[in-house]
């Protein structure tokens, strides 16, 4: 696929390649240590179960399902963000 960017994604000892579809990057924003955060068009829901607590009394009376809206957030370590870069640049 021509519009996929592959990275490298790394958590503690592992490394993974992932990719995104660079036709659906928001924004991109470039940190001081050169590493780059991209925000994804995929807003999207997640339901999770948060403790109902009583306002009045601090307790609590059981669990709740709490929906909230999300954005997928990629962090590009500095050699991905500047081949993320020049990809992206016109000209």
């Amino acid at each position: 696929m021509v519009n996929q960017f592959f990275y490298t994604r790394t958590e503690g000892e592992k490394t993974f390649k992932d990719s995104f579809n660079i036709n659906k990057v928001v924004r991109s924003l470039t940190m001081e240590d050169g590493t780059t955060l991209v925000l994804i068009d995929d807003l999207h829901e997640r339901a999770e179960n948060v403790p109902d607590v009583d306002p009045k009394t601090g307790k609590m009376k059981g669990v709740k399902r709490m929906r909230n809206t999300f954005q997928s957030e990629i962090y590009l370590n500095a050699e991905d963000a500047a081949r993320f870069q020049k990809l992206t640049t016109i000209g």
